[in-house]
């Protein structure tokens, strides 16, 4: 069982993405102290261009398309909203991680049978990551074959 809380901002300052230009791997790199400090860079074709965000809250949203601040929950990067190179389809659902760490990160939490919530020093966090995976990625039932699609993205990548 892992004893400290992870944040989702761990993941965050560099992001692999699909190239929407040339369709390669890329990367969004952003500065953990100032989030408006990001940019996209794919090596591939050279296209990069600079995040404008408005905002550096982080929030969830259904209508993601248009938003300015930072989002998280959805198979896109925070910031531009291109679409998550480690992504895979499960049961109508969707698994995503933002980089390796990210994935390795899932593949643990997944893995380890006793998830025990406790209190941080000031009580309950409900701003962990832990507490914020979705209920399908937690399940004992779905555990092999989520486990099995983690194991199939990290074969291609």
């Amino acid at each position: 069982m892992k004893n400290e809380f992870t944040y989702i901002s761990e993941f965050i300052n560099q992001i692999d993405v699909c190239c929407p230009n040339c369709g390669s791997k890329s990367v969004v790199k952003s500065d953990a102290n100032n989030r408006n400090n990001t940019r996209f860079i794919c090596s591939k074709c050279g296209k990069s261009k600079i995040w404008n965000g408005q905002s550096s809250t982080y929030y969830y949203s259904n209508n993601y398309k248009e938003s300015e601040g930072i989002l998280i929950g959805h198979p896109v990067d925070c910031y531009f909203k291109y679409p998550l190179w480690y992504t895979k389809q499960i049961k109508n659902q969707t698994l995503f991680a933002y980089n390796k760490e990210h994935l390795n990160f899932l593949e643990e939490y997944i893995n380890d049978s006793i998830r025990e919530r406790r209190q941080g020093e000031y009580g309950w966090k409900n701003t962990s990551l832990e507490s914020r995976l979705p209920k399908w990625l937690l399940l004992s039932k779905n555990r092999e074959v989520i486990l099995k699609a983690i194991k199939e993205i990290k074969e291609i990548n």
